[in-house]
């Protein structure tokens, strides 16, 4: 791992005020009279490398999912307490198929609390902490259908983050590191609204990838984002002393390899309460 105090020479490094979780973004700070013509970069057709532009960098994390078919990853989320420096992992296991219209996710800290599958006609999901489930229908809104970010983007209303459909399904906040569409509009935004900038800031191997580490100063973030996919495998928010608090880093990942669809079946467990799909997310933000 890299030196950070080195990566992050120059730029401004802030306190961080509690954890800021990217899967809650709906809207950027722009506002809707700018004088401004938003331009939408091409995406790029070789990878990223560090003299690649920002602009590709970002046209790359919008149009993310156009590079990849399947996806099983394994990531680990640490945070460190400012206080105490307790630090706490939690493991979190991916297998998306057809840009995830198949999911399978497993969320786990000593042993597996959530297990979440969408298959082809529904979204079901464990808690074995709570000891509950659901099994519903896929709604329209996790369809991705006519899905067009780099169209929504250029006539929306500038204001508005359009979530890809199929993250938005998954039991994380840390989906918009797996399909970063919904990262790369409200920085588009903020730079076109002059309220943030994006700095490309060098280059990384993360679970034997290539990567272009790029930084948010305002919000303090640094990303290193897969070369060729434009995926997030690792993500940092920084808080005092130049020291991150939260990291979500890829400990191994592929992409485009076959897929068994048994990885997808749910069977309806015993011995478990079913609940609606509101209530069953409201007992994972009670449990973090």
């Amino acid at each position: 791992m890299k030196t950070f105090s080195d990566i992050l020479k120059g730029i401004a490094v802030g306190a961080l005020t509690g954890v800021i979780a990217l899967g809650a973004i709906r809207g950027v700070s722009a506002s809707p009279d700018i004088s401004r013509k938003l331009v939408i970069p091409a995406l790029p057709s070789k990878p990223l490398t560090v003299d690649s532009s920002v602009d590709e960098v970002l046209a790359l994390m919008l149009e993310s999912d156009r590079k990849w078919n399947s996806l099983a990853a394994e990531y680990k989320l640490t945070t460190i307490d400012p206080e105490t420096l307790e630090v706490q992992d939690e493991m979190q296991k991916f297998w998306l198929n057809e840009k995830g219209k198949w999911a399978r996710v497993e969320i786990a800290g000593e042993n597996i609390a959530i297990r979440f599958i969408r298959n082809a006609g529904s979204i079901n999901a464990e808690n074995h902490r709570s000891n509950i489930f659901f099994s519903t229908s896929i709604p329209g809104t996790f369809q991705l259908n006519d899905f067009n970010p780099r169209e929504l983007l250029a006539n929306g209303p500038g204001e508005v983050v359009y979530l890809h459909p199929y993250a938005k399904a998954l039991p994380t906040d840390y989906y918009d590191f797996l399909y970063p569409t919904a990262i790369a509009q409200s920085i588009m935004e903020n730079i076109a609204n002059g309220t943030e900038s994006l700095v490309i800031v060098g280059d990384d191997i993360v679970a034997e990838r290539e990567t272009i580490i790029v930084s948010r100063p305002e919000v303090h973030h640094l990303y290193w984002v897969d070369a060729v996919t434009g995926v997030i495998l690792r993500a940092q928010y920084f808080g005092e002393l130049d020291e991150w608090q939260v990291q979500f880093e890829a400990q191994e990942i592929t992409f485009d390899h076959p897929m068994m669809k048994t990885i997808f079946d749910f069977e309806k467990p015993n011995g478990k309460a079913q609940v609606d799909p509101d209530r069953f997310f409201k007992e994972i933000k009670k449990e973090q």
